[in-house]
């Protein structure tokens, strides 16, 4: 599984280290009430082998966005009490609270066996900021899987992706049990996961729903759990591709223009290749246009579809006409 395409691990290690110390101060919000793509885009930039645009892309992005300041520490939370830890989900102003308990967590051992602990807990609030705390991680699980050595500060995003998810929790409500013709083996989900994503992009690009942005994260989102997936025991596959195919079903529901008429505001024109579309988002600079794109790309080199080209190239044409969100 490509981990950082095309990028040299070195270069896309100081990347990110620069990205992330130039975002140290930056919230994990901003109005009204939106998720910080920031560091996700960051790591999608480097992943592109676009590390020299990064700094570049964070000062104005920093310029546009009206980040707020996280809120102050409110009691820390037990190592050593279950259910404390399990109230104090989706508690938002628990979130400094959380991120210094994974920085704890990850200063203790293997950052792997964090993620494996906590996965399964966090999946059942998996729509968490509207999968921004489960995108979050997953770029976080990428620089890590990626870098030769994790450095501090990556160390800390992967703690800040996981602070955010578990603050953020919303519980998605999976189905207890197999449904018809469901993924019952862990040898079936990589098959599964792309028609899962090149469908979504399929019905994206019909749609091509306004507002363009939150309907992408149906194909985001499921994206993002195959980036997690190679750290994962094969006995949480089935229930990561469970939460995937539940995520996609409910961002299709809550998306405003979610349920539009299909050719409502799709671009005409067939799209261009890949790299042509992705340098396109690159240009483009908006936070959605970029992920979408480098998501795409990815899904795309493992199973190649024409739907994946078609949902980034109907996203960059309506970024360019309204701005994104």
């Amino acid at each position: 599984m490509p981990q950082a395409a095309g990028a040299d691990p070195a270069r896309y290690a100081t990347a990110m280290d620069d990205a992330l110390e130039r975002l140290w101060d930056v919230g994990f919000e901003f109005g009204p009430d939106f998720a910080a793509h920031a560091p996700m885009t960051a790591e999608a930039l480097a992943t592109l082998d676009h590390p020299d645009e990064v700094p570049s892309w964070i000062e104005l992005n920093r310029r546009r966005r009206r980040y707020y300041a996280p809120p102050s520490p409110v009691e820390p939370i037990p190592e050593d009490d279950p259910a404390a830890r399990r109230a104090a989900l989706g508690d938002y102003r628990r979130v400094a609270d959380w991120v210094a308990y994974f920085d704890r967590r990850l200063a203790e051992g293997p950052w792997q066996d964090v993620v494996v602990e906590w996965w399964p807990v966090l999946l059942d609030g998996a729509f968490a900021a509207f999968t921004h705390g489960l995108i979050r991680t997953a770029h976080a699980v990428r620089t890590l899987r990626t870098v030769p050595r994790p450095s501090p500060l990556q160390l800390n995003e992967l703690a800040r992706g996981l602070a955010y998810w578990a603050a953020r929790y919303t519980p998605l409500g999976v189905p207890a049990g197999p449904r018809r013709g469901a993924v019952t083996a862990a040898e079936q989900v990589p098959a599964a996961l792309s028609e899962l994503t090149a469908a979504n992009a399929g019905r994206y690009a019909e749609r091509a729903p306004r507002p363009p942005v939150p309907a992408v994260h149906a194909i985001t989102a499921p994206a993002a759990i195959r980036l997690v997936l190679p750290i994962l025991p094969d006995g949480l596959w089935v229930r990561s591709y469970a939460t995937a195919e539940a995520l996609a079903a409910r961002v299709w529901a809550a998306a405003p223009g979610g349920g539009s008429a299909p050719g409502r505001s799709r671009p005409a024109g067939d799209p261009a290749p890949m790299d042509e579309l992705v340098a396109d988002a690159v240009e483009i600079g908006e936070e959605h246009a970029i992920k979408l794109a480098e998501a795409c790309l990815r899904e795309h080199a493992l199973r190649p579809d024409e739907r994946y080209a078609a949902a980034a190239h109907t996203l960059n044409v309506n970024c360019r006409h309204t701005g994104g969100f």
